[in-house]
């Protein structure tokens, strides 16, 4: 978490040379829908509460300070530079923390989001198709899938199994589902989907997901791998239908923002814009 003074140094030196993050709400309950945030270089640009300067901007939530509760710090205002209460007046220990945080990176020029492990997660909306790897947690309507690779848990011989560790493996969680098991071989399955509609390989019992929530497909050739998009995807884009709801990604591992990304953490939702700062004309 802590930063040197050289590094410091160098991100203050271009804090007005590189683009702008704009974070815009687009659903909370508890902050203004439509407020924007602003982050450069440095963090956080006007009403940071942690006001350290350091590259960082921490989102979450440290307890309310107004009760008195054994949960909350005293120092409420200095491990946060923005305050997103995912209940009113709660101090529940379980969302009591940092969420997310957003750095810049000085050999990206770019910007990075990763969850911190607090609360109920921050993920990214699936708007492409993506490559998965393993440990991959998904998120859809109420439910959630996780993603491995391998045939350990399914107590198959690795020696009766071509490219055993192609397999994917899809554990299942739901209201009526606890670690609901699924494993698919590329060589009999090319694409699978989840969702609602009894076609699907995988049923999920989740009023929130679509008929066809969103599709894996294996893919050969360059970058070989398993690909999950939202939707049920075709081998025609134009007919391509995206879910109802949406197909969430969680960042377990640094991620660069892109303009136009959309995310969530803890009932609250985000939409990315990346603005070029104005350049002086030369006299």
């Amino acid at each position: 978490n802590k930063v040197s003074p050289d590094t410091i140094q160098k991100l203050k030196e271009i804090r007005n040379k590189v683009d702008i993050l704009e974070l815009e709400i687009l659903s909370s309950i508890s902050n203004q829908k439509g407020e924007k945030i602003k982050i450069n270089s440095l963090g956080m640009l006007e009403k940071s509460k942690r006001k350290a300067y350091d590259g960082n901007t921490f989102f979450g939530f440290l307890g309310d300070e107004n009760l008195n509760n054994e949960n909350t710090t005293n120092n409420i205002n200095e491990e946060i530079d923005f305050v997103i209460k995912p209940k009113e007046k709660s101090n529940d220990k379980k969302t009591i923390g940092r969420y997310f945080r957003i750095r810049y990176d000085l050999n990206i020029n770019g910007y990075l989001i990763k969850d911190l492990e607090c609360g109920f997660g921050t993920f990214k909306k699936i708007t492409e198709k993506t490559k998965i790897k393993d440990c991959y947690l998904i998120n859809m309507g109420i439910s959630y899938i996780v993603c491995s690779f391998g045939v350990d848990e399914i107590n198959l011989s690795e020696t009766s199994i071509i490219d055993a560790d192609k397999i994917l493996i899809i554990k299942v969680y739901s209201e009526v589902q606890s670690g609901e098991l699924h494993f698919f071989n590329p060589q009999q399955f090319k694409k699978i989907y989840i969702g609602r509609d009894a076609y699907c390989n995988i049923i999920v019992d989740d009023t929130l997901l679509s008929r066809f929530h969103c599709t894996i497909e294996y893919k050969e050739g360059n970058d070989e791998g398993w690909y999950i998009s939202d939707g049920k995807g075709t081998d025609d884009i134009s007919e391509e239908k995206p879910s109802t709801n949406g197909t969430w990604l969680c960042l377990m591992e640094e991620t660069l923002i892109k303009d136009g990304m959309i995310f969530k953490s803890n009932q609250n939702q985000f939409k990315c814009s990346i603005i070029k700062q104005k350049k002086n004309k030369k006299k």
